[in-house]
């Protein structure tokens, strides 16, 4: 992918500086409040606001961005290989917690988004929440579902994860270093898996597996509860 116009240098530019802001912010501050992401993202709002320049244009001018996002997952990799051994041992546990995990997360949000009256082109953006952004919205995209949405809602689930979830899972009774990462990577994706990556690369590593395995097993539930909705809405 070549940047070939102004325009996308620009944004990529302003996404990139947007970025650096936040997690100089982050780091200074460390309130999870205070979120890189949730930074960055209110700096290229605020842009947009004092600017007036519609935010299609932005979406149609930073794919390289989404391109590079997609490779990002893979640097995951890595982690998992220095943990190997660990999570071999533990591999039948781990599928089994993902994918209850993935199947928890689609049945709880169709069935509370069906009670509040959400129709189907809402629920189906809502449906992917828990998995990281770029398999979110290629499912969103050919499900039906609005793409900016899911990407802002996969974002706060991220941050809210990040946020709530170390304090839950101490609540809980949770410290098992492989368990916690698997967890924070399974709620709240990279973000999540960012957060849990602070206490430790194991933690990371079962973050980034989850991550991965929620995507798979996301990506083969959520068209079938999809066409179940379609059949009972």
């Amino acid at each position: 992918m070549i940047i070939n116009t102004g325009a996308e240098f620009v944004f990529i530019l302003l996404t990139i500086a947007a970025y650096v802001i936040g997690v100089f912010v982050y780091r200074k501050s460390k309130l999870m409040l205070l979120h890189s992401v949730i930074v960055a993202t209110a700096i290229v709002i605020l842009f947009f606001e004092v600017t007036g320049i519609d935010m299609d244009h932005y979406e149609n001018n930073t794919k390289v961005l989404r391109y590079i996002l997609n490779l990002s997952v893979v640097a995951f990799g890595y982690l998992l290989y220095k943990n190997y051994g660990i999570i071999r041992k533990n591999g039948i546990a781990i599928l089994l917690a993902t994918f209850s995990g993935s199947l928890v997360s689609l049945l709880s949000v169709a069935a509370i988004a069906s009670i509040a009256g959400a129709d189907l082109s809402m629920i189906i953006t809502l449906l992917p929440k828990s998995i990281t952004t770029p398999i979110a919205i290629v499912l969103t995209e050919k499900m039906g579902g609005i793409v900016y949405l899911t990407a802002v809602i996969v974002t706060l689930a991220g941050i809210f994860g990040a946020i709530i979830g170390p304090w839950f899972l101490r609540l809980v009774g949770i410290k098992g270093r492989l368990a916690t990462g698997l967890a924070m990577g399974s709620a709240a994706h990279g973000i999540g898996t960012a957060k849990a990556l602070e206490s430790g690369a194991l933690e990371g590593a079962a973050g980034g597996l989850a991550i991965a395995l929620m995507g798979v097993f996301t990506s083969i539930l959520l068209p079938l509860i999809a066409a179940l909705l379609k059949l009972v809405l």
